[in-house]
């Protein structure tokens, strides 16, 4: 609202579209001058109104004739003798204009047609080269998936025999030298060892117990006669058949 003036003394103006009096509002204050409408609908009109009448003029201002302007300006100043002259100048003119517009309508159909044949030799070859790739591709995923398909059964083949050496391993059937271990001196594969010491050398070795005879004289804790003797514990197989 413009400072000093009351509300029953703004500023009034007519609306240009519903002939309607409208006052002075807060968003005008810079516009005021412009405004013209009292609201976006009379304003939209007003816009298709204008919109309208250009389009109407614009189509009566076209020539249908475009050589007649080129005859008004030739006939301007000469005499009525020389008409036969100005009609044989506007028919060369046409025929010139003719045809230059088929020359150059020739040249442009003849690049048109040459760079379809282009598009359709680069289409063709595109074509071939997405075929190789993808026969190339198949061939390349097969093979994986082959073998990814050959892992998969050897993990399941391994994970049934396992679970069938359990098995026959509860029932009493299964492998007696399975978990068996050798023994440091005589290599043979027994289910008990018996750790301890033999040697200067102080190293631990797991000997059976025919090899811990001769090692400890048959006594646990060792004798007299065989003083580098220790004894350190036994390892018995908990697979082992019973």
């Amino acid at each position: 609202m413009p400072r000093g003036v009351k509300k029953e003394n703004l500023p009034v103006k007519t609306c240009t579209v519903c002939n309607r009096p409208f006052t002075w509002r807060k968003k005008w204050e810079k516009v005021w001058d412009e405004v013209t409408t009292c609201s976006k609908s009379c304003n939209r009109k007003r816009k298709e109104k204008n919109r309208q009448l250009s389009k109407s003029t614009g189509a009566s201002s076209e020539v249908a004739d475009p050589f007649v302007a080129i005859r008004e300006n030739i006939n301007i100043g000469c005499p009525e003798s020389d008409n036969e002259d100005n009609e044989l100048l506007l028919n060369n003119i046409g025929d010139i204009l003719k045809s230059d517009f088929v020359n150059n309508t020739e040249q442009l159909l003849n690049s048109i047609c040459t760079d379809m044949s282009g598009m359709e030799e680069a289409n063709m070859l595109e074509e071939t080269s997405k075929k190789d790739g993808t026969y190339a591709q198949d061939d390349s995923s097969s093979s994986e998936s082959d073998g990814i398909t050959d892992a998969k059964a050897r993990r399941k083949a391994e994970k049934k025999r396992k679970k069938a050496e359990r098995r026959a391993q509860r029932e009493g059937r299964g492998d007696p030298t399975a978990g068996q271990k050798q023994c440091t001196l005589c290599a043979k594969s027994v289910n008990l060892l018996i750790r301890c010491q033999h040697d200067r050398s102080g190293e631990w070795a797991m000997v059976c117990g025919k090899c811990w005879n001769d090692v400890s004289g048959g006594v646990v804790d060792g004798d007299d006669s065989h003083p580098y003797y220790r004894y350190g514990g036994l390892w018995k197989n908990r697979r082992a058949q019973t």
